[in-house]
């Protein structure tokens, strides 16, 4: 229970840095990854943020605990959030249809000025996600059939988010080691997650462009899942031993928990299409 409510604490804080930096719809696109990349720059402090009482914005009869001090963590991790989901916004406009653009264009100017806030207070960081959106965007138009450089520029945007601002160089490896493994593992999940729907209708998948599916078998589909359940087996492995060589002040539990447990069985809910139980 002790670990829940530091999770949730920064999860919370989290929220409350999107709202304070880039205002109140910022705090739509909080999410669970960047509360795992708040936490991790969290615990490679020396100091103890501590934790404090405080009243929910959305219900101000809630008490829940957050962040007290705050070394730089939160307002990294809401910048790296609003920059990526101006990206995915810009996606969705380019390659939804009527719907789904009408909606993201409605909403595009707000989370410009957004991005272009947090652009100003990290503009390598903004490089960063540029470069690596660029980058698996022409693989993806390139029909790209290497799972490993499908799921490249995704694992490398997640080497430069866990490195980044690390002075000392060994840390900043393991970290860059860990990111890799972990966007790797995110990129071809969401694969996996999508191969049925990516094959209905014709949209890009690089499991699909791997084994060269073009027609819907269920023994088709289940060999394609399963090579590429070895791959995600393979980085959740190197994940969790980059994790054992890290230095970390605290949280590790909470590390080991999502690793060992929570990134298999997520993977399992995903084969099993229980996605609402998932949710």
């Amino acid at each position: 229970m002790a670990e829940y409510e530091i999770y949730k604490a920064v999860y919370c804080s989290l929220c409350r840095e999107l709202g304070k930096s880039y205002g109140p719809f910022a705090k739509f696109i909080l999410s669970y990854d960047f509360t795992f990349l708040a936490l991790l720059k969290i615990a490679a402090q020396e100091e103890c943020p501590g934790y404090k009482n405080m009243r929910c914005s959305f219900n101000p009869l809630h008490q829940c605990k957050r962040v007290q001090k705050d070394n730089g963590a939160l307002k990294f991790s809401a910048a790296a959030a609003m920059i990526l989901f101006y990206y995915k916004l810009k996606d969705t406009i380019h390659d939804t249809g009527f719907l789904g653009k009408t909606a993201a264009r409605m909403v595009y100017p707000i989370f410009l000025l957004a991005r272009n806030s947090a652009k100003k207070q990290f503009p390598a960081l903004e490089a960063l996600v540029a470069s690596a959106m660029d980058a698996q965007t022409a693989l993806e138009n390139d029909n790209c059939a290497s799972l490993d450089q499908a799921a490249d520029p995704t694992a490398k945007l997640l080497e430069g988010l866990f490195s980044y601002g690390e002075k000392d160089e060994t840390q900043k490896r393991v970290l860059a080691r860990l990111g890799y493994c972990m966007g790797k593992w995110i990129y071809l999940m969401d694969a996996v997650d999508d191969l049925e729907d990516d094959l209905k209708k014709g949209n890009y998948n690089p499991i699909l462009a791997y084994t060269k599916i073009k027609i819907k078998k269920s023994e088709n589909i289940e060999q394609a899942k399963q090579i590429a359940v070895s791959l995600l087996n393979m980085s959740v492995a190197e994940a969790a031993a980059s994790l054992e060589l890290l230095r970390l002040e605290r949280y590790e539990d909470i590390f080991r928990n999502i690793l060992y447990v929570g990134l298999p069985e997520g993977l399992n809910v995903i084969l099993k299409k229980e996605k609402k139980a998932c949710k």
